[in-house]
């Protein structure tokens, strides 16, 4: 998770940058440690499952705050520990998901916006409805100098 994490903020660092490569760089590497995760999760969940039948309890019920009271120092605080820094990391990937989704929202939605204007620039006579939107119909192509 700690991965994922330093992942999903350098996959924000190339979206403020506007850095493609390095945005497709970590969208692979997010793919990666997501598979990675799944297969620790399944791992995880064939020890919780082995571990309850031996404490005879079910799977889940069985967290860490239920292993920490199960178990003696030092082994209590280190499970205790780990729900901790397990709530913190998800959190924070939580955080940062939603402000990358929101950024990658507000992109999609400039690009929208641009593609409109060039598509109103483009339109012959154009009409507009009481809406105030413009009517598209017949298209006609202008030439764009690159000179400023």
């Amino acid at each position: 998770y700690g991965l994922l994490l330093l992942t999903l903020q350098q996959e924000k660092k190339a979206v403020v940058g506007s850095k493609l490569e390095k945005l497709n760089e970590a969208g692979k590497e997010k793919e990666n440690l997501l598979l990675k995760i799944r297969i620790l999760e399944e791992q995880r969940v064939k020890i919780m499952e082995a571990l309850a039948a031996e404490l005879g309890c079910s799977s889940k019920e069985l967290t860490l705050i239920a292993l920490s009271q199960s178990v003696g120092k030092p082994y209590s605080d280190q499970f205790k520990k780990c729900r901790s820094n397990l709530l913190s990391l998800t959190q924070s990937i939580k955080e940062i998901n939603r402000a990358n989704a929101a950024m990658f929202n507000y992109s999609v939605e400039l690009v929208k916006s641009s593609l409109d204007l060039l598509d109103n620039i483009i339109v012959s006579n154009p009409v507009y409805y009481r809406t105030g939107k413009i009517q598209t119909g017949h298209f006609e192509g202008r030439v764009f100098s690159g000179e400023i």
